[in-house]
């Protein structure tokens, strides 16, 4: 599950970082789509979080063990916001394809496959709207 969080970390940081740096024609519907993507993956964390761990009885990770992967997981900003946007969709897609393989898994228990289920809907949602704004 910590991946999970690592990776919804890693893209609300990475669409906050095109959404404040983003220029030029079409930088404001950029801003705003930027907001969306980034928009409730702190909620999510934290139902993970309160779900996932303090509905097992186990110790929560903590924000500095979140924070040292997620952080390598987070592209290098690039000249061009449509580059961004594409590397915003391949991180989008680890996300998508880790949520995944996680409710696949006959080892995830029922509440914690249809949190995540619902995660991973969220995530190829915001796939879709980057990938449409990136081409």
């Amino acid at each position: 599950m910590i991946t999970l969080i690592e990776y919804l970390e890693a893209i609300r940081q990475f669409a906050k970082d095109i959404h404040y740096r983003a220029y030029g024609e079409g930088f404001y519907g950029i801003h705003l789509l930027m907001d969306r993507v980034a928009d409730g993956l702190s909620d999510k964390i934290d139902a993970i979080k309160e779900v996932c761990y303090m509905g097992a009885g186990q110790p929560t990770p903590t924000s500095k063990e979140i924070l040292r992967v997620a952080i390598a997981y987070i592209p290098d900003y690039k000249p061009e916001t449509k580059d961004n946007l594409w590397q915003l969709c391949e991180l989008i897609q680890k996300g998508l394809d880790h949520a995944s393989s996680l409710v696949s898994d006959e080892s995830t228990d029922v509440a914690d496959a249809n949190l995540i289920g619902g995660i991973a809907e969220d995530l190829k949602l915001k796939l879709g709207l980057v990938a449409h704004q990136a081409q």
